[in-house]
């Protein structure tokens, strides 16, 4: 088990990887993404990496596995650890959702405004 300061920080640094490897991968169609953050499970064996993508696009989780060894090497070369974790890739909808219910709110407050007036 590794200490949570430990456990963020290498979140960090993996994300920090990958975010700069990204500069240099060759497919044009990631060049559209942006990695968001990085979960790493406690035993360190497993990191879901988090992007956005400025058009949710269905090839993009084809082209991330795709490109997956490519990032794996990065991370080992750069972040380290015993073993570089598995890696998979998952689409961060957390700012959607953020938005949605930042919308929602202003629609109450406008509602509650309009009937104080």
């Amino acid at each position: 088990m590794v200490s949570e300061r430990r456990h963020k920080r290498i979140e960090s640094e993996i994300l920090k990887v990958v975010s700069i490897s990204l500069e240099y991968i060759k497919d044009p169609k990631l060049k559209l993404i942006t990695f968001t953050r990085v979960e790493v499970t406690d035993d360190l064996k497993y990191a879901t990496i988090f992007y956005l993508a400025h058009k949710r696009k269905d090839y993009i989780p084809v082209h991330l596995e795709k490109a997956k060894g490519f990032f794996r090497r990065h991370i080992s070369e750069e972040v380290n650890l015993r073993k570089t974790p598995e890696i998979k890739f998952k689409y961060d909808d957390g700012l959607e959702y953020q938005l949605k219910i930042e919308n929602i709110l202003q629609e109450l407050k406008d509602e509650k405004d309009s009937r104080e007036d």
